[in-house]
């Protein structure tokens, strides 16, 4: 059996000091978690800890430049700093060492922990309904498979099937795992088998909802899109297919753009319905976007043209703080995005490039009729794509993934997943102060190094780069 880490121990300290509220008024020594209630509220935790998680994520995927940072500094500077090593794309140098805590890392062991390991130990002692307790465990499961999920992701290699059973992941933590002993790192292929495991144990409860309280509990079509992006990610497209189309038979909104071009650009908080599941929102404003990026949004995109932007020729604040002229810098406090969520579009994606992979019948038409809907709500004036290939459809698919997943974790697990094939993989370039940098594929950034505030408490951390 695994073992867990320290830093989990003091994990469920802190928790068990946030429910300081419920021990007072329960007897000395009692369980508070002894109710199904109680572990209700529990899975009401609002995922804003760390909102800004995924910018050292977004830095590589080449999204955003380093928030309110001199770039010119930045470029200058005798010793890198973490943020220079990942805005030049430098792999030669030792991430480790100025990793002294990882927001994303400990967040995502943080809800396994406090939430989702904590429901599965106590849900079955606890006493009130049952069918709301197989529902509460349901949740906890799926929730517990997605932050392991973004964990492999992002400080492992990606899943290849020719090497995934010997590649080192991450620990996964379960439930009974004993809190003293340090753990031991499953293999990437250990890891998405416990993924599978838990979302399959989730799924035959059948027990969560179609529609949940709020995008930030969990329901039945955030459960098979977590599915479909798992065997997404083992490459086996087939069952991914079936996956994404069980998720879009529950809900397959899209946020129609079109509306929003003559009054206010919201996007709401919690509430999108396109939003399958909401983590870690954060409003894209006052950050400066890449040029790289912005070139991916098509002639007409609706984001690109209407969303409220900083003026720089009133008061030149991106040259001020960034020392860069010329930034794309938007300004909106009413448009929120889910950096660390999933959304029905993300279905709508792994659709198509199923179809497009599956390479028979007419699949690629209808992976270009699934690109198309997405682009019909995105585009004005709409114009209909078609493709004459599978090649001509996957560089559709990519150039859309990319500025619908921008500002979110997901354009670089995405990248990172493509580049472990031959027909999809690509260097990435930039464009810095006229200093040119690539990313290859097989550069030590797609893997993030455990914080220092894991590996000093755990020696098996050892690092996957």
């Amino acid at each position: 059996m695994k073992k867990t880490t320290y830093s989990i121990l003091f994990a469920l300290l802190a928790f068990a000091s946030a429910c300081s509220d419920f021990t007072e008024i329960e007897p000395k020594g009692k369980n508070v978690l002894s109710r199904v209630e109680d572990l209700d509220m529990l899975l009401n935790y609002e995922y804003r800890q760390r909102g800004f998680a995924f910018r050292s994520v977004m830095l590589v995927a080449n999204d955003i430049l380093p928030y309110a940072e001199n770039i010119p500094n930045l470029l200058s500077a005798k010793e890198k700093s973490l943020n220079g090593i990942l805005a030049t794309w430098d792999g030669t140098l030792d991430r480790a060492i100025l990793t002294a805590t990882d927001d994303a890392y400990s967040e995502c062991y943080s809800i396994n922990a406090k939430v989702a390991n904590a429901v599965i130990a106590k849900v079955d002692a606890a006493a009130g309904d049952r069918y709301m307790a197989d529902r509460l465990k349901a949740e906890a499961y799926v929730l517990r498979a997605y932050m392991h999920y973004i964990v492999v992701n992002l400080y492992a290699k990606a899943y290849d099937p020719e090497t995934a059973a010997d590649d080192p992941g991450v620990p996964y933590i379960k439930e009974n795992d004993a809190l003293e002993v340090p753990c031991t790192k499953s293999t990437v292929a250990e890891v998405y088998e416990n993924i599978l495991a838990d979302l399959e144990t989730a799924l035959e409860l059948n027990s969560l909802p179609d529609k949940p309280i709020n995008t930030m509990r969990v329901g039945k079509a955030f459960a098979y899109a977590v599915k479909a992006k798992a065997l997404m990610s083992m490459h086996k497209f087939p069952e991914a297919l079936e996956a994404a189309e069980a998720s879009l038979a529950i809900n397959d909104f899209i946020y129609d753009q079109r509306q929003l071009t003559g009054g206010d650009f919201v996007r709401p908080r919690i509430d999108c319905q396109e939003d399958l599941f909401t983590t870690f929102y954060e409003r894209p404003n006052l950050h400066a976007y890449t040029d790289e990026i912005m070139a991916q949004f098509e002639p007409g995109s609706i984001s690109f043209n209407h969303f409220p932007k900083i003026d720089e020729s009133g008061f030149p604040i991106g040259l001020i703080i960034y020392g860069v002229p010329g930034l794309t810098m938007w300004d909106n406090n009413e448009y929120y995005m889910t950096t660390g969520g999933l959304t029905t579009i993300d279905m709508y994606l792994t659709r198509a490039e199923c179809l497009i992979r599956s390479n028979k019948g007419d699949d690629l038409q209808e992976a270009m009729n699934v690109i198309n809907t997405i682009r019909e709500k995105r585009i004005d004036p709409y114009t209909p794509l078609s493709a004459a290939d599978p090649a001509q459809a996957f560089a559709y698919l990519k150039q859309l993934s990319r500025t619908e997943n921008w500002f979110s974790y997901r354009n670089f697990v995405n990248l990172k997943r493509w580049n472990t094939e031959d027909a999809y993989k690509e260097t990435l370039r930039k464009n810095l102060l006229g200093q040119e940098f690539e990313l290859r594929p097989d550069s030590p950034l797609w893997i993030f190094p455990f914080p220092q505030n894991a590996t000093n408490y755990n020696p098996n951390l050892t690092q996957n780069y």
